[in-house]
């Protein structure tokens, strides 16, 4: 499967400059929330974004419909009580229930939605909260 633009021309490569692209607020969790969407294909659910939780902040319980991944890339979170620290790496299978994620000092991670199979439909990277 090849990637198109909003145009329907075939996507290649694409580099972005992160510094240069705005934090966007996630207002569906508690506390300062925010994020880099560094890629988005609606159509498969495919989503990749840099998160960053000032502290106090959380991600609250929720489940996605494709794996999602966690690299933590700055500061620590916790969940389930364990602690993921700069380097570490979490994988989360397809219809994983996510426990709340809590910071004391603040975190930055890079999350990859990975695309939702055809037969579940598309809008995997869309988090169902509650």
């Amino acid at each position: 499967m090849t990637e198109k633009d909003a145009n329907g021309t075939h996507v290649k490569e694409r580099v972005i400059h992160t510094p240069d692209v705005e934090w966007h607020d996630l207002p569906q969790f508690p506390g300062n929330v925010k994020a880099k969407v560094l890629r988005e294909d609606p159509s498969s659910g495919a989503k990749v974004m840099i998160v960053r939780l000032t502290v106090g902040a959380q991600i609250v319980p929720h489940a996605h419909s494709s794996a999602v991944q966690h690299y933590v890339l700055e500061g620590e979170y916790e969940s389930e009580g364990r602690v993921y620290r700069a380097g570490a790496y979490r994988f989360l299978p397809p219809h994983a229930s996510l426990a709340p994620i809590t910071t004391t000092g603040g975190v930055v991670m890079l999350m990859v939605y990975d695309p939702v199979c055809s037969s579940e439909g598309a809008g995997g990277s869309d988090a169902t909260v509650g």
